[in-house]
C-alpha cells in the first residue's frame, strides 16, 4: 500500500509544507531476512525506491523519527542508503 501510493504522496506532503529535506526510508518486507531499505531525503525517495527497484510489501516512514536510525547519520553523508538483510546477502 505504501509503495503504490508514494509517487503521489511525497510530492504533496511537499507542497502542503513538509520540507524537502525531511527524514524518509522505506522498509521493504520489514522483519524478514529478505528485508532491505531505502534511507533518502524526501525529495529523492521516489528515485531511490525505484532505482533499488523494491516491491510491496513496502512500509514508508517519513519525519525526524527516520533520523533515530543509526543507519540515518551514513544515508546523511552520501545522497541514500540502501541496506539488505545479512540474511539476504548471504542467499545470494
Amino acid at each position: 500500500m505504501g509503495l503504490s501510493t508514494l509517487a503521489s504522496l511525497a510530492p504533496k506532503l511537499m507542497k502542503h509544507g513538509l520540507p524537502p529535506d525531511t527524514p524518509a526510508v522505506a522498509v521493504e518486507r520489514g522483519t524478514t531476512p529478505q528485508q532491505r531499505m531505502v534511507f533518502a531525503l524526501l525529495k529523492d525517495l521516489v528515485d531511490e525506491v525505484k532505482s533499488a527497484d523494491l516491491v510491496s510489501p513496502t512500509l514508508i516512514i517519513i519525519g525526524k523519527v527516520v533520523s533515530l536510525s543509526p543507519f540515518w547519520v551514513e544515508s546523511s553523508e552520501h545522497d541514500a542508503l540502501k541496506i539488505e538483510s545479512s540474511y539476504a546477502s548471504e542467499a545470494r
